[in-house]
């Protein structure tokens, strides 16, 4: 098939969305497609020798401090309505598939998917949600009224990465966007066998791994908590998140702790630098604070590695797939300290553990969360709406 992929992020931005959109592109060429990626320009791009084309059109770049550095509008140059419309009909499209909703290239997708009477696809990989009522209550009016009213309807399919996305889009939009949606889940970032190539060492290495962005929904402070009830046992042990600081509550707790110099906040890192702190910790922490939860890349990364994962997840949560607690994963009951402590403290204290935990993620991951099983899901729902029309 020739698809038209379009994406507000795209590497050198470090989000999940970003490299959703490249490992995508890449894996359905693989499949034999012929791809072309339409995303926004960014200073720090550089050129890459890819197996598909890249266009990147104007934008604004417009960073909100505390939220979102890598906001850019691009919808308010009238010519990338134009120039999307010509990229789909030189590269004779058949599908349009537009990664993540929110954002204003949406409307220039749209704009090209009905002027080449194709269908438009949209894939949903974030809950628009705060920890605030008040704010909350925004976002999900912002949702209903522009997603809800401008995006969805022209949209043939929806593709939600988890069941907590498909919950929220029910909550929020009702039934008559979870009556067109099907969970397809999603894969690592880069080449399966090079994490596969990493042989992990179960010997202590005194580091618990945070990695993403410390946002509200994100703010690590349940785990900075639980560090605090571990330190006094384990003297050794250090605390690490990587990831752009949005929300300085956990960093400025670690503080109050008397931890700052046991609790690294490091920053944003290359995608090659989290691998490396993968290889050299004893277990990988991820959570979600807000109503929705989801595992995220660097989750199914770590769990790839062979990291021992402990995350706020359920076992159902990627749909056929299930999640065995204890065999492929630590799931928590909830983010209170204590808990999350207790459930650490188990396999900071046993090697056999944290092997046998950490060899059943990269299973589970190696089996259901490959880039070719999305990409051969997508292809049946794409043949599947060809078929339909």
């Amino acid at each position: 098939m020739r698809l038209l992929i379009v994406s507000a992020m795209f590497p050198p931005i470090r989000t999940g969305t970003s490299y959703y959109t490249a490992n995508l592109a890449a894996a359905l060429v693989a499949s034999g497609c012929s791809v072309t990626v339409v995303t926004l320009r960014n200073e720090e791009a550089v050129d890459e020798r890819l197996p598909y084309n890249v266009v990147r059109l104007p934008a604004l770049h417009l960073p909100l401090k505390n939220y979102f550095k890598h906001l850019r509008v691009s919808a308010c140059f009238p010519r990338n309505f134009a120039a999307l419309d010509r990229i789909a009909k030189d590269s004779r499209a058949e599908a349009v598939l537009l990664i993540n909703h929110y954002l204003d290239i949406a409307f220039p997708a749209i704009f090209a998917a009905r002027r080449s009477n194709i269908p438009l696809v949209c894939s949903v990989g974030t809950q628009l949600q705060s920890p605030h009522r008040i704010r909350n209550s925004i976002l999900r009016s912002l949702d209903r009224l522009i997603c809800g009213r401008m995006i969805f309807p022209f949209c043939r399919c929806i593709v939600s990465w988890d069941r907590e996305i498909l919950r929220y889009l029910h909550d929020v939009h009702g039934s008559e966007v979870t009556g067109k949606s099907v969970i397809i889940n999603y894969g690592v970032n880069g080449d399966p066998a090079s994490f596969l190539g990493h042989d992990h060492d179960y010997r202590p290495h005194d580091q618990i791994l945070g990695v993403g962005a410390v946002i509200e929904q994100r703010d690590y402070l349940p785990l900075v908590r639980a560090f605090g009830l571990l330190a006094g046992e384990f003297p050794r042990l250090r605390l690490k998140i990587v990831g752009h600081v949005y929300h300085d509550a956990a960093r400025r707790y670690a503080k109050t702790l008397g931890l700052d110099a046991r609790v690294e906040f490091a920053g944003e890192r290359p995608h090659a630098q989290v691998l490396e702190e993968l290889k050299r910790s004893d277990l990988f922490f991820a959570s979600l604070t807000g109503r929705y939860i989801g595992l995220g890349t660097a989750t199914i990364e770590s769990m790839l590695m062979g990291v021992p994962t402990v995350a706020n997840a359920y076992a159902d949560l990627l749909g056929k797939a299930w999640l065995a607690d204890m065999e492929h994963i630590v799931l928590l009951k909830d983010l209170t300290p204590a808990h999350i402590a207790d459930r650490m403290r188990a396999l900071l204290g046993s090697q056999t553990l944290r092997a046998r935990i950490g060899q059943g993620g990269r299973a589970f991951v190696s089996e259901h969360m490959n880039w070719d099983r999305v990409a051969g899901d997508y292809l049946d729902m794409l043949r599947a709406l060809s078929a339909d029309k």
